[in-house]
């Protein structure tokens, strides 16, 4: 009798344990303490709480309160209008059956920073592949104050999904060896450039394909030779990144994307430009921002092997064909920072501060320097030599006191032999091509390889994009 008695004190006891953490409010993990808002924008404080619950919540800058009621599914969302952004401290307050008190709340801007591997690399590097000049960065990280990051966990789903991991972190030696180095760098930079705080938001996962952060209504769209419908890892099968990693975080306002990726999809090069266009299309649907920018990190040049003729660099070539074709995305050059010997190249710094360049020509209107490297613009055959024109270039290429290197010239028979370059005399926006084997050229590249490390650059330090004119294709 008394073992009855007391099985059933302990079952009504965890009957009212369970119903107590039911009724709690909880918060998405995206929402909390240290965490950035966009500035002049409608930010959803949302999470969960028992169904038909009422949720109030309440913000520093603003008077009043808002309430919401939680829905069949448990879930609540509460719009919030955001101010432009200052560096002054914020707070919001959430009252249900509990109360969440949230400060060291920030407002500025938000970028989502994603892609693969060379995104995720994390300051500390990968074991035996390190991030050049880390150790520096990662000692005074405490210093950047008005930053904050925030990297989602690793997740993949065959169906979407609301919640996500992730906690919203403070810059300092102990947090920032684990966070990404592109992220990290360009987002410390950022802090240092704009009046007002930073928050960076990493979604990235090693080897994904870009068909995994695709959605499943747009990979049905595409042809059944557009994708590669299938892979060796869950991760790496269309739309399960995008609905655990993207979908989960569609609710916080950005003002940006950086995108790096590409390695993984050498093997359908020919496909990515469109699947890039798609995603850049559905992310900003998704944000209900249609003019969000995309900043997009080439893949860097290296050794590669597998199947698929030149495939790195005619993943490159899509990458730019994507982003010349968008007026609010934005390329950035990596053709002088590759490694022979690891994908995970270690010059991740100069990525960041290209980025940073991009960014603050692009998408915040600074003027002074180009927000690209030299882009391919025209050229003429004349005399038995190509004179190639550039845009973004305006104060000179350099270097003009050498050779320019990864120059190739073809004939009307399209068979490519090593060129030799020079910066034009007269008009130093231009490269003089011309090779003894291509006594009559018809056609020109640049850097159009697996392999290269370029030395052209505009007079600002930025490297130019590589290119062809011809129109060969290549499996």
């Amino acid at each position: 009798m008394k073992l009855t008695t007391r099985l059933s004190a302990a079952v009504l006891i965890c009957i009212a344990a369970s119903v107590t953490a039911g009724a709690e409010v909880r918060l998405h993990s995206t929402i909390g303490n240290h965490m950035v808002i966009q500035q002049n924008s409608v930010m959803p404080v949302h999470g969960k709480a028992s169904p038909g619950e009422k949720v109030k919540v309440s913000c520093s800058w603003n008077d009043g309160s808002w309430t919401a009621k939680a829905g069949p599914d448990s879930l609540w969302s509460v719009p919030v209008e955001v101010p432009s952004g200052s560096c002054e401290t914020q707070w919001i307050e959430i009252k249900g059956e509990n109360r969440i008190f949230l400060d060291d709340v920030l407002i500025g801007d938000v970028w989502l920073c994603s892609g693969q591997s060379n995104m995720e690399m994390p300051m500390r590097g990968f074991p035996s592949q390190p991030v050049e000049g880390s150790l520096p960065e990662i000692l005074s990280s405490g210093r950047y104050r008005n930053l904050r990051l925030f990297d989602v966990k690793h997740n993949y789903s065959y169906e979407p999904l609301t919640e996500c991991g992730g906690e919203w972190l403070r810059p300092d030696p102990s947090t920032v060896p684990f966070f990404s180095a592109v992220a990290y760098m360009f987002g410390s930079r950022l802090s240092e450039s704009i009046d007002v705080p930073v928050g960076i938001i990493v979604s990235s996962y090693g080897g994904s394909r870009i068909e995994s952060w695709l959605s499943k209504e747009v990979i049905s769209s595409l042809g059944p030779d557009e994708y590669l419908a299938k892979a060796d890892k869950p991760y790496r099968d269309p739309y399960t990144l995008y609905n655990a990693m993207i979908v989960p975080i569609s609710k916080v306002p950005v003002k940006g994307v950086v995108w790096f990726q590409g390695e993984s999809n050498r093997r359908n090069a020919e496909c990515y430009a469109k699947m890039l266009t798609e995603m850049m299309a559905l992310w900003r649907k998704d944000w209900s921002s249609p003019a969000m920018p995309f900043i997009i990190c080439q893949i860097a040049p290296g050794k590669y092997s597998g199947p698929g003729e030149l495939g790195s660099a005619r993943l490159r070539e899509a990458q730019f064909k994507a982003a010349s074709e968008d007026s609010n995305a934005y390329i950035v050059g990596t053709s002088d920072l590759g490694s022979l010997k690891f994908v995970h190249f270690p010059k991740k710094k100069t990525v960041a501060e290209r980025v940073l360049a991009s960014a603050l020509v692009n998408v915040y209107g600074y003027q002074g320097i180009p927000g690209s490297g030299p882009v391919f613009d025209s050229v003429e055959y004349d005399g038995g030599k190509a004179t190639v024109k550039f845009k973004f270039a305006e104060r000179g290429l350099i270097p003009s006191d050498q050779e320019i290197q990864c120059f190739e010239l073809a004939g009307k028979d399209g068979v490519y032999y090593p060129a030799t370059a020079r910066i034009g005399k007269h008009d130093r926006s231009t490269v003089e091509v011309t090779s003894d084997s291509v006594p009559e050229p018809c056609f020109v590249r640049f850097a159009f390889t697996d392999w290269h490390c370029i030395n052209l650059y505009n007079c600002e330090g930025l490297p130019a994009i590589p290119f062809r004119t011809d129109n060969i294709e290549y499996r």
